[in-house]
């Protein structure tokens, strides 16, 4: 074994050098170079369409089971989810299960329902006593619930005040258990803003003597753009398909892409990528952002565990085109631009664009999507380059409110489950200054170290194919609440408990479900999964946290922001490197 070892250590020397020579060099736009004949890039639609999920949530929700709990109480439907069962040996397959969560406002729960998309099994049903998050339509029925209160129905006529999504989303007041929606209102062209609470279950308007609930803040001082309040997408929103990328007549890349309405995760995950090949070798089952948290120093709002299913919408070039519902491909030579970049809110379309753009000297293909949880502006992205790195990113941005104007912090956490080649990959730490890899032998964690430019190496078992995640100076620096910045775990895939969270059992997050959340429940909490295992010659996942404070008051669009690629101070994310491959 240490002979063996000592081989791949020697054979990856020279190459380590240049990836650790180059690690943690910052976030730079690339240089374009003279035109380079365009990739191709296919994409299929892929999963069930939005007329079987919407038949199947409709026998569900008409189902004896279902109507036994709900029947003669007011509720909605607020959540839908697929039921996975992933198995390694094949491509990921169509979901045949999922779950929904109708809120009870009579009872104040949560009902919860799992079935079959075919309709051969019964309906199982529970009770959950959560606050799950508003959609669009709850939040556009305590607006017309607010629009019938004396104090505002003549200024929301008028135009006088506007409304908005604040956070958190929902507020229960101690020593309740009721469930309200909370509404942002804003002057018009003013900075002024109110947060205020709706009853849907009584039809009554809360306001508050701080002009917010508690964890939320107004003031006549607010920060971000302007919100241009259109419409985002459901969680019951389908949208899985196929991308291929070919350069001639060779494929670059293979992969399952996954918009975030229909992502995995308690609260979603942004763009989820699964089944990545890289020139037909297999790179990673699955890359996703399952866990993303807001901390406020001091703590003036927050802190918060946002959800990454509510798509936002953003900018494509008129003479784009739609392969398939949700998805939009960019002719070469245009790109698709977010808030981030313009410093205005709103778009054209909402889901997942490709696009391709010249850097270096090859070509990237980029999937990027907006997100909106209440006021807060997020942008996901992964680039693939020609040379086969990835490139994960996150950017940050807000809406006008009263939050953001304080010190706060982000944290963005990557779940990258790397099946290297196969599914017995080893792992080992990259050491600037250290002559040799060091092996990582069991489930651990670590914190980034620039200094020696700190990165992980995940090598192929019985080869030596590898790919090195080295991180970005952009990344910041790990506090109390962000906890750290590597996780190195063993793969998960057990069978499920009822009643459960499979997310939690199978290590897809910490299966937290709290929006408006504490300082205890706040930080991400994986911890827990490590137990010693050991990860030589065994199925790899890697967490990856990135951390980035916005602390320049009414800036909160990136003051280098280019039309091109989000990058600089307000964009974090690490790069995947291919090694020998």
């Amino acid at each position: 074994m240490l002979r063996k070892r000592s081989h791949i250590f020697a054979g990856f020397f020279i190459t380590l050098l240049f990836v650790a020579g180059n690690a943690a060099a910052g976030e730079n736009t690339p240089k374009r170079n003279k035109r380079r004949p365009p990739v191709d890039i296919k994409i299929t639609a892929w999963g069930p369409t939005q007329s079987e999920v919407d038949a199947a949530i409709a026998r569900v929700e008409r189902s004896g089971a279902v109507q036994a709990q709900l029947k003669g109480s007011k509720y909605r439907l607020l959540e839908f989810a697929y039921i996975e069962s992933e198995n390694k040996s094949t491509s990921t397959k169509s979901p045949t299960r999922f779950r929904v969560a109708f809120y009870d406002y009579t009872n104040d729960r949560s009902i919860v329902a799992e079935s079959d998309f075919a309709g051969k099994e019964n309906v199982i049903v529970r009770k959950e006593y959560r606050n799950p998050t508003p959609n669009d339509a709850e939040f556009d029925e305590a607006v017309s619930i607010l629009q019938k209160d004396q104090r505002y129905s003549s200024k929301l006529t008028a135009g006088s005040i506007k409304t908005f999504q604040p956070m958190p989303p929902t507020t229960i007041l101690d020593g309740t258990m009721e469930r309200l929606v909370n509404i942002g209102l804003r002057v018009s062209n003013s900075d002024q803003t109110e947060v205020i609470s709706v009853s849907i279950r009584r039809g009554e308007v809360i306001r508050y003597t701080e002009n917010a609930p508690p964890s939320s803040k107004a003031s006549d001082g607010s920060c971000g753009i302007a919100s241009a309040g259109q419409s985002t997408t459901p969680q019951n929103t389908p949208g899985q398909y196929q991308l291929t990328v070919n350069d001639g007549q060779n494929p670059l890349w293979e992969m399952l892409v996954i918009r975030p309405s229909a992502s995995s995760g308690t609260n979603k995950s942004g763009i989820e990528v699964r089944d990545v090949k890289y020139r037909g070798k297999s790179v990673l089952k699955r890359g996703h952002v399952p866990v993303l948290n807001v901390q406020y120093t001091p703590a003036s709002c927050g802190p918060y565990r946002d959800w990454q299913w509510q798509e936002d919408n953003f900018s494509t070039p008129s003479n784009s085109t739609d392969p398939a519902p949700g998805i939009r491909l960019v002719p070469p030579g245009g790109v698709a631009t977010t808030s981030i970049e313009t410093g205005v809110d709103g778009g054209n379309f909402r889901g997942v664009a490709v696009y391709q753009q010249d850097v270096g000297n090859g070509v990237e293909v980029v999937l990027i999507t907006e997100m909106q949880a209440g006021w807060y502006r997020y942008i996901n992205e992964w680039r693939f380059g020609s040379d086969g790195t990835i490139r994960p990113r996150y950017g940050f941005g807000a809406t006008i409110n009263g939050c953001v104007c304080d010190v706060h912090h982000h944290h963005a956490y990557w779940r990258f489950d790397f099946d290297i080649v196969g599914t017995n990959n080893r792992v080992y730490q990259i050491e600037r200054g250290r002559k040799f890899l060091q092996p990582i032998d069991t489930e651990i964690t670590r914190n980034k170290n620039v200094a020696t430019n700190r990165s992980l190496l995940i090598q192929n078992s019985t080869g030596n194919e590898a790919y090195a995640l080295v991180p970005n100076k952009t990344d910041g620096v790990v506090d109390t609440f962000g906890v750290n910045d590597f996780w190195v775990l063993r793969y998960k895939n057990l069978t499920v408990p009822a009643g459960a969270n499979p997310n939690f059992v199978n290590e897809i997050d910490d299966g937290e479900t709290c929006i408006n959340c504490t300082d205890t429940t706040g930080p991400i909490r994986i911890d827990p999964f490590i137990n010693g295992e050991s990860v030589i010659d065994h199925d790899v996942v890697v967490w990856y946290g990135a951390h980035f404070t916005h602390n320049d008051g009414g800036n909160l669009v990136n003051p280098n922001r280019s039309p091109e690629v989000i990058s600089g101070s307000h964009v974090i994310g690490p790069d995947l490197r291919p090694v020998r491959w």
